[in-house]
């Protein structure tokens, strides 16, 4: 009996080695994913945080709007602009000056200054330097008399502080406010520092009633499509506006036993966009009125039409104006007409649209008599623009 003691006891632990052992990775297996002792671990770059849900679209336009977006809708208007120009061309950019006006607290000039680095950053990889001898106060003895100075006075300073920076370029900003009517405005100037000779020079702009992009600077810019409308105007380039309507018009008739009828209205027009904000559009309108028990006709009119509301892509885009043409019936039974017309574009494609012409009367010859055709002719339908 002593002797079967040890192996009663050795049992149980025999037992649980071997359940360990299939439920646990292997000593080999261990060994093989242990990383040498020359190995480095580098931790793997964090991915770049993703936009929040407002990046990038439109802020509505108000009497309200926050001057801090306001002020880096310029800011990116300017990064875009020095990402333009490439890196090797301006940097590093040496900050000579950034001031404020008169009507806004000094000191808001670093935070300007911060905002103003940062926009350069994300848009383009350009280094910038802050020039600490552009802000000092220095005196000296010349002639016997004692001078006090501040910044750079004179060009070989100039000279000097961009080899120590090793700059291409100094930067001026000034930021206004202005109250009547609100509004803010940054001008900046580049300066080229081997030569003194202005390199760029730009005034950016911007007030409530202008929508604007939240902070993007790789966006298009405002004064791009500006530029883009002003070489279509020297180019001779028009700006055509295209519409494919449908509804039903009300035609009057008299001396006839059923009496007015109403009739099916479609039409295409293409206008041009045209004044100093293209808020005016004159084209041609071609359609037809179709009743097949009573009368098929074609109309051919002049359009011209204004935008009555702003240019605003929050609000209803509403058009009144006016047509004059013809109805062409057959060879005898034509008539002009004239009348207004109006229209409201609800989002970007769907419009409504109504006139009221007077279509003047004509008299149809039919072999059970005659009667006259014309008068007030209201007409309402839909409209799909582009």
């Amino acid at each position: 009996m002593r002797r079967e003691v040890p192996h009663l006891l050795l049992l149980p632990a025999l037992l649980c080695a071997l359940t360990a052992q299939a439920q646990s990775p292997t000593a080999s297996s261990d060994a093989t994913e242990e990383m040498p002792a020359n190995a480095s671990i580098y931790r793997k770059k964090a991915p770049p945080p993703k936009p929040l849900a407002k990046d990038g679209r439109l802020v509505a336009p108000g009497s309200t709007v926050d001057a801090n977006d306001a002020l880096d809708e310029m800011l990116d208007e300017f990064a875009a602009d020095i990402a333009r120009m490439g890196a090797a061309r301006v940097s590093p950019i040496l900050l000579e000056r950034i001031r404020v006006s008169d009507n806004m607290n000094p000191e808001f000039a670093a935070i300007l200054e911060a905002r103003l680095v940062a926009a350069v950053y994300r848009a383009a990889n350009v280094a910038v330097v802050r020039c600490f001898e552009c802000y000092a106060t220095r005196g000296e003895v010349k002639d016997g008399q004692w001078v006090v100075q501040r910044g750079v006075t004179r060009k070989e300073e100039l000279s000097q502080l961009a080899d120590k920076y090793s700059a291409q370029m100094l930067l001026q900003a000034n930021l206004t406010l202005n109250t009547a009517p609100n509004s803010l405005a940054l001008d900046v100037e580049m300066v080229r520092a081997s030569d003194a000779t202005v390199a760029f020079a730009e005034g950016y702009r911007v007030h409530p009633y202008t929508a604007m992009l939240y902070r993007t600077a790789d966006r298009v810019q405002t004064r791009e499509a500006k530029l883009k409308d002003l070489e279509d105007r020297v180019n001779a380039r028009p700006q055509w506006k295209y519409s494919l309507q449908t509804g039903a018009a009300y035609v009057p008739v008299s001396e006839h036993p059923d009496g007015s009828f109403g009739a099916a209205y479609v039409a295409a027009r293409f206008t041009e966009a045209f004044g100093e904000e293209r808020n005016w559009r004159a084209g041609v309108t071609v359609g037809g009125l179709i009743n097949p028990a009573r009368m098929a006709g074609l109309t051919l009119a002049a359009t011209m039409l204004s935008r009555l509301t702003e240019d605003n892509i929050y609000k209803v885009q509403c058009f009144l104006g006016g047509s004059a043409g013809a109805l062409i019936t057959g060879k005898e039974n034509n008539s002009p007409f004239f009348g207004p017309q109006a229209e409201c574009t609800l989002t970007h494609r769907f419009t409504l649209q109504a006139s009221v012409h007077y279509l003047i009367p004509f008299k149809v010859e039919r072999d059970t008599g005659s009667y006259k055709v014309g008068g007030i002719v209201p007409q309402a339908g839909v409209a799909l623009v582009w």
